[in-house]
């Protein structure tokens, strides 16, 4: 059984009916903050010195406000999350990251691809399309009464946001008609999934993390994962072994904040 996300809110956010993905928006923001940049002085290069180069102060405050509540709510990942993206300098890498963290933030947006996308991807389907995820919305829509006042123009913005997402961040391609794109989780990133996961306790043991839904997220199934979790203890990040049904899982580090240090070289 799939574990539940580690973080995201229980309720449906219409936040994706505005900006969708805003990657070059966050990757200059979180440089500022690897650099030191405390929160009231970023707020302020953000609404008031411009540097990110958004004509009005309207789309200014729109664009603080969606990366704000990604990435910068809690300090302390933040500060954790741009010190990785900064210091490895890979753009895929950092890509995958702040993909995964957004993920995390939006509810809705993590149980579309957790949930019909990654199915149909899972089940041979070629790609994706709005109707296939208005009918997945259509059946969660009981369970989510927020939605009822969303009008019919949000509901159809937010699914396209949350394809556009995917293609934002290469995991599909096209424009009417989004197609899967086979796409490799590079080690650093399956690390910081792995220590992210050790950190909720909805996925304790190995079979928990194995099983953990944010891995979908990657359209990972679990043979992926553990193929990964292999590769990972060829890397030094972890110790799996497995034989038969019987599994152990040892983590080099402590928590993420180890690993973080260790990956950047910051110890």
């Amino acid at each position: 059984m799939n574990s539940p996300t580690i973080e995201a809110a229980s309720t449906y956010s219409s936040s994706l009916s505005g900006k969708a993905s805003l990657i070059e928006e966050t990757l200059a923001v979180l440089r500022l903050v690897a650099a030191g940049q405390p929160i009231d002085e970023l707020r302020a290069a953000v609404l008031d010195s411009d540097v990110l180069s958004k004509a009005t102060q309207a789309n200014r405050r729109s664009v603080w406000a969606k990366v704000h509540q990604r990435y910068l709510a809690d300090w302390s990942k933040a500060r954790r999350l741009a010190i990785t993206v900064d210091s490895l300098g890979d753009r895929n890498i950092s890509n995958l990251l702040i993909y995964y963290e957004f993920c995390l933030s939006d509810q809705i947006l993590y149980d579309a691809v957790t949930g019909p996308i990654c199915e149909r991807y899972e089940s041979g389907f070629t790609g994706v399309e709005i109707s296939d995820l208005q009918t997945w919305f259509d059946s969660v829509e009981p369970a989510h009464p927020e939605v009822q006042s969303w009008s019919p123009q949000t509901r159809k913005k937010v699914l396209s946001n949350v394809l556009t997402v995917l293609r934002d961040f290469g995991f599909m391609a096209g424009v009417a008609r989004k197609t899967f794109q086979p796409l490799y989780l590079p080690m650093p990133v399956f690390g910081y999934v792995l220590y992210r996961l050790h950190e909720a306790p909805q996925t304790p043991g190995p079979r928990g993390v194995i099983a953990a839904k944010d891995w979908r997220l990657f359209f990972l199934d679990e043979d992926d994962v553990v193929g990964l979790l292999s590769e990972a203890t060829n890397a030094g990040y972890c110790i799996f072994k497995r034989q038969g049904d019987v599994m152990t899982l040892d983590l080099t580090w402590p928590d993420l904040e180890a690993y973080v240090a260790v990956i950047t070289r910051q110890i």
